[in-house]
């Protein structure tokens, strides 16, 4: 697999103003504190005196008076949750794969921390660090069409190869896909979660998740336990939009958690990348759209790393298998009839001529070696993944 010249961690920031990695009684506080919706909420203030979460769990109502936008009834309500904490039950929860990064811990990503809202805690399976530069996040409607699976692939599969992090929510749709493309191209992916981590939603992503974390990471701000509420998903967009230096969004509605997303990723000054759609297709409005508003036009994964200024180059790929095998009889007809566009069974039974039951084995065969793909509906349509007869690309950084 390609490597990726000068890369350089999210970590290793130019400006270290936390040098320290957070003791068992800082992540103790930090995480039964984070059990509080009013703390969360109100992070964004108390870490601008608060130098550590000890001094905002030790913190009396006169510590607080300097917040004058906080209403008084608030703040005595929060300091009242607060003494009622019992410091070290939250952090028995912890599953043993699940590691705790805190605000004020070296390890937290400097991208996340420079928002106007940064989460006090990340939970994280897996492995966080990553290149900044060549991270960009993919996301999408949860009721895609062919179009928009086909797309998806392509591109998580393409930026992946070239060395991407693809960042999404582990949502049902796009979100998986291009989880699923990114595994598939051996590429490192994070989805960050609208629940607590050790929660799977949505359940059919039971094994998607089990795989994340070998390829980089799942992560959530939410505590041990929490479930799926529609007010977290918005929450987590933010932290997608921090963690990537650009969104590409591929099919999303006018109305759509993906354009909450973009939207985000525009008010931190990130590029926002758009995949056109079909003007008759509801699921394309909100894509056409933001086009017409100024997002980037994007009609093949290469334009992602030229708009960053990146220089792709051509790598030797010798020895690499060919994505389409030889084939003969039956199992080249049927593959030949099945596309990019999904067809159903009747249809490639009358197109290639052959009895159904001579179609139907065939089909499953191409299947089994992962040739082709079944679809709600009875329905086929073949993977995409480009080419592997065409050098591999690798993204080196333009000088600057």
């Amino acid at each position: 697999m390609q490597t990726l010249m000068n890369q350089q961690s999210l970590f290793e920031s130019e400006k270290p103003d936390i040098v320290w990695e957070s003791t068992d009684e800082e992540i103790s506080l930090a995480l039964e504190l984070n059990t509080l919706n009013s703390f969360r909420l109100q992070f964004r203030r108390l870490k601008t005196i608060f130098p550590n979460f000890r001094s905002i769990y030790n913190a009396k109502a006169s510590d607080l008076e300097n917040f004058t936008d906080w209403a008084e009834s608030i703040r005595l309500k929060y300091l009242e949750k607060v003494e009622e904490l019992k410091p070290g039950t939250e952090k028995a929860k912890i599953p043993s794969d699940v590691k705790i990064i805190t605000f004020f811990d070296k390890r937290y990503p400097m991208e996340l921390r420079e928002i106007y809202d940064p989460p006090p805690v990340l939970y994280v399976k897996g492995d966080i660090t990553y290149d900044y530069k060549t991270s960009i996040a993919i996301v999408g409607t949860r009721v895609y069409s062919d179009y928009g699976r086909m797309i998806t692939e392509q591109f998580s599969w393409q930026l992946s190869s070239m060395g991407f992090t693809i960042i999404s929510g582990g949502a049902r749709g796009i979100d998986s896909i291009a989880h699923h493309a990114a595994i598939q191209a051996d590429g490192k992916t994070f989805a960050v979660l609208g629940c607590g981590i050790d929660v799977v939603f949505p359940a059919e992503n039971n094994t998607l998740f089990g795989k994340i974390p070998g390829f980089g990471a799942l992560i959530s701000e939410f505590p041990i336990g929490t479930i799926p509420e529609k007010y977290n998903f918005p929450a987590r967009n933010r932290i997608i939009a921090a963690l990537a230096r650009g969104t590409l969004v591929v099919e999303a509605p006018e109305k759509s958690g993906a354009l909450i997303t973009s939207d985000l990723a525009l008010q931190n000054g990130k590029e926002v990348f758009a995949v056109p759609g079909r003007l008759t297709d509801k699921r394309s409005d909100g894509c056409n759209k933001l086009i017409q508003d100024g997002a980037h036009l994007v009609l093949d994964p290469f334009d992602i790393p030229i708009r960053f200024g990146l220089t792709v180059v051509e790598g030797d790929n010798s020895g690499h298998e060919q994505i389409i095998p030889t084939l003969a009889g039956d199992e080249k007809i049927v593959f030949d009839v099945v596309g990019l566009d999904a067809r159903d069974t009747d249809d490639i039974v009358r197109t290639v001529g052959l009895p159904a039951r001579r179609v139907l084995s065939t089909l499953l065969i191409l299947q089994t070696r992962g040739l082709i793909k079944e679809l709600p509906g009875s329905r086929f349509v073949r993977p995409v993944k480009p080419s592997r007869n065409h050098s591999t690309p690798e993204i080196q950084p333009d000088a600057e």
